[in-house]
């Protein structure tokens, strides 16, 4: 596998689903969630390098369709655990984006009432049983959540995002032989975007495909394009749905990439000591971008039209402009309640949301 490669993909699975096979609304849905979340991500940016939200940004621009196709293949009661990069994620699950903004900002309108920031997300009412920066914790959380739905007998099926770096990670091997041991209902989703950080996957990993590892624990893997997000769709519901019905946990790879640096001030940091080519970016951003390549299966054959994504682009616009505006016009949250929801209270039940 040459990492950046586009020719990488002759050996992923990329099934040639068939548009018309999907519901236009559903269609519309699919490319508005991936629009809404790079929008957010770039107003994010701006945010930062303006000193209007503190600290760095951790985009997940080009891996829009991972996010989306995975979240769409859901059900509204299943849950999902995340990474520092997963506001494409929360926004697939549902999470206003008025609130997860403000939460960006660390205001008392947010998602998680400002404790969180973009890294430690929560919005159970969504689904989004949280996201973490420890790199991998998002996998043993997710395994306890899938427990849970067991013994509940629930029905819940949790899917656990991860990245190529955290696939190396002794606790994952770990939680995913648990997982097998007791046949919990989960997907392990392992996006690799070719980098941890700035080590790339080629050197970090030394099988064909991350997905290899499933195999130890008598585990189903598969990898596949993990920039099309109707391929991921039709993929991970079959993995959620074999998690769902009893068949134990699954293992699916996307093969992604982020457009960015592993965080914002990345570029400060390295200097002259660059781990990626100018031009490898650019050949995913021309031929493997995951809005565009979505665009173009649609328009060809014949569901949508460029007035119609326009229309979408024009609204996702407006969004965003007006939960940059509710994230400016938010309090910050009291002082006195920066201990709140840190120690239990006798007979008092946690708020749906940090307020």
């Amino acid at each position: 596998m040459m990492c950046g490669s586009i020719c990488q993909y002759r050996g992923i699975m990329s099934q040639e689903t068939n548009v018309h096979d999907h519901d236009k609304s559903n269609l519309r849905e699919m490319y508005r969630q991936m629009k809404l979340t790079r929008e957010v991500e770039l107003a994010l940016l701006d945010l930062v390098e303006a000193g209007e939200i503190p600290g760095d940004a951790h985009m997940c621009n080009g891996q829009e369709a991972s996010a989306v196709g995975t979240c769409f293949a859901l059900d509204d009661d299943d849950l999902i655990t995340g990474t520092h990069r997963s506001h494409g994620h929360v926004l697939a699950m549902g999470t206003d984006v008025n609130e997860l903004l403000a939460e960006f900002g660390g205001k008392k309108t947010g998602v998680g009432g400002g404790r969180g920031g973009e890294f430690h997300l929560y919005d159970p009412e969504n689904g989004v049983f949280e996201t973490s920066a420890v790199v991998g914790a998002s996998v043993p959380h997710g395994a306890g959540a899938a427990l849970s739905s067991q013994i509940d007998n629930d029905d819940r099926v949790t899917v656990a995002f991860f990245g190529d770096g955290a696939s190396n990670e002794g606790v994952v091997f770990e939680t995913m032989n648990m997982a097998a041991i007791w046949d919990l209902p989960i997907v392990f989703l392992c996006e690799n975007n070719q980098y941890a950080v700035s080590t790339s996957s080629d050197y970090s990993i030394p099988t064909d495909d991350i997905s290899d590892r499933a195999t130890a624990f008598d585990m189903p893997g598969k990898t596949i394009d993990g920039q099309d997000v109707l391929t991921v769709y039709d993929e991970v519901s079959e993995a959620v749905a074999a998690a769902r019905n009893g068949e134990g946990p699954q293992f699916v790879e996307c093969e992604t990439y982020r457009y960015f640096g592993h965080f914002s001030a990345e570029q400060d940091l390295l200097g002259d000591r660059p781990y990626r080519t100018e031009e490898e970016i650019q050949e995913w951003r021309e031929n493997r971008d995951p809005l565009k390549l979505f665009k173009d299966r649609v328009t060809d054959a014949g569901v949508m039209d460029d007035s119609e994504f326009e229309d979408i682009d024009h609204a996702v616009d407006e969004t965003v402009e007006e939960a940059v505006e509710f994230m400016r016009d938010s309090e910050e949250p009291a002082g006195e309640r920066a201990l709140e929801t840190i120690y239990a209270e006798d007979n008092v039940q946690p708020a749906p949301k940090y307020r």
